[in-house]
């Protein structure tokens, strides 16, 4: 017990020793949660998470394009901007503003649009009556977009306006046929029975409301075809702050095969092993040590969740009321890291292996595991082979207790294999670790 403490402590002099290393230990995944949380904000509210800010110029001489305006936000996907500083938004404006940036969309009602609607409805309605359709003039909007704003953010913007478009669309067709409809009855029964309808019998006909267009026939709902565990999404910083916690966390493979890989280069790993210090001290020492760095950049990372992130305008990290599953992911994730780095640090020959190979695998391992892009966006074959990076393991766990409220019980599986995946590493890099000994 002795000889594992000196270890430890031997390990976290040398990490004092580095400075500037530690500043990329801590500093850089807390820079890192806090760029991509910021940067991926936008794109987790285009799905669905909150609205869209739009700019609104309305020029409708009429009532239809506030009525509109209504409908589009009532969507839930758009939030109207329909003045600066107390002023009513110009075309020009309008343009300007989506041109430089500070706006993707601008949404433009013209001047004739409730008149050509009026009319255009009151036309359509007419036609049903007759065997032929007139033709008419459909009132036009216009949809100014940044061109840089491309995919599911853009279409999220498109549904809203023909949702809302549809819905204005329905109501005044459906207001034009029922208040023609009284009218073309009475010119039917006029022409069909002449004189008998003309004796001054002239029932009166029942009018009709256009109320019932706004009562829904039919409810939609909305159900992932994909596993249950894409059920309830994250949100932006419930996504991130975990997953660039493990990617910070696996990233100490470089540092730790480094420490490795010089003290066999220097010699200090053959001396040690001339004395009577056992392999699993030699290795548990240095695990112990990196394992009191990542749990310190695990709490780092959840504090720039809960504090820091919601000051920039993301939502609090909510952490869910499981503290000992919690610790228990983040224990078994630290301990999958230390092992990985263990294995590297004993396999490469020299220290631009290890950090080349170490900082390659486990890029594609947090690209595999939904670090960098979530799994549910991924392409059902990447979702698929997710399930073989240990990052994944680690975010799957963290998800589970932070979005779906899971608990020690229900992380259990990514627990176990987090830890097997480091029993694996540990005992394949003591084998190896053996030979040297045999050989120094």
């Amino acid at each position: 017990m002795m000889l594992l403490l000196a270890n430890i402590k031997k390990e976290l002099l040398l990490l004092s020793r580095d400075r500037a290393g530690l500043l990329v230990l801590f500093v850089m995944p807390m820079l890192l949660v806090l760029v991509l949380a910021l940067i991926q904000d936008n794109l987790f509210r285009a799905t669905g998470e909150t609205a869209t800010r739009a700019l609104f110029v309305n020029l409708d001489e009429g009532g239809l394009g506030a009525e509109l305006g209504v409908k589009l936000e009532a969507t839930g996907a758009l939030e109207l901007v329909e003045e600066f500083a107390g002023q009513k938004i110009s075309i020009e404006r309008a343009r300007q503003t989506v041109f430089n940036g500070d706006y993707q969309f601008a949404i433009v009602i013209p001047p004739t649009f409730s008149a050509n609607i009026n009319a255009a409805a009151e036309t359509t309605a007419r036609g049903a009556f007759r065997e032929e359709q007139s033709p008419l003039t459909a009132s036009q909007l216009t949809v100014f977009f940044d061109p840089t704003v491309r995919g599911v953010y853009r279409t999220a913007v498109v549904n809203a306006l023909q949702r809302g478009v549809l819905g204005l669309d329905i109501a005044r067709k459906s207001e034009a046929f029922g208040r023609l409809l009284p009218e073309e009855l009475q010119r039917s029964m006029n022409e069909q029975m002449g004189p008998f309808w003309s004796g001054g019998m002239q029932p009166k006909l029942p009018q009709l409301s256009a109320d019932w267009t706004g009562q829904a026939l039919i409810e939609l709902h909305e159900e992932s075809a994909y596993p249950e565990k894409y059920a309830t999404l994250p949100t932006s910083v419930q996504q991130n702050v975990p997953a660039w916690t493990l990617f910070g966390m696996f990233f100490i493979v470089i540092p730790l095969a480094g420490t490795l890989i010089r003290e066999r280069q220097e010699g200090t790993l053959t001396r040690l092993m001339t004395m009577p210090v056992g392999n699993a001290s030699l290795l548990l020492g240095k695990v112990f040590a990196y394992l009191l760095i990542c749990l310190v950049q695990f709490g780092l990372m959840l504090a720039v969740g809960k504090f820091v992130l919601p000051l920039l305008g993301t939502p609090v990290l909510e952490i869910g009321s499981a503290p000992l599953a919690l610790l228990a992911v983040a224990i078994s994730a630290a301990l999958a890291a230390c092992g990985y780095g263990i294995l590297v640090g004993v396999l490469a020959r020299s220290y631009d292996q290890a950090s080349t190979f170490g900082a390659v695998s486990v890029v594609i391992a947090a690209a595999l595991g939904g670090v960098m892009v979530p799994v549910y966006v991924m392409p059902r074959v990447m979702q698929e082979l997710s399930v073989i990076s240990p990052l994944g393991w680690g975010l799957d766990a963290f998800l589970e207790i932070f979005v779906r409220g899971g608990n020690l019980v229900s992380v259990l599986p990514q627990v176990a294999a987090l830890v097997g995946f480091f029993l694996v590493c540990i005992v394949f890099a003591s084998l190896v670790f053996r030979r040297w000994r045999r050989g120094a």
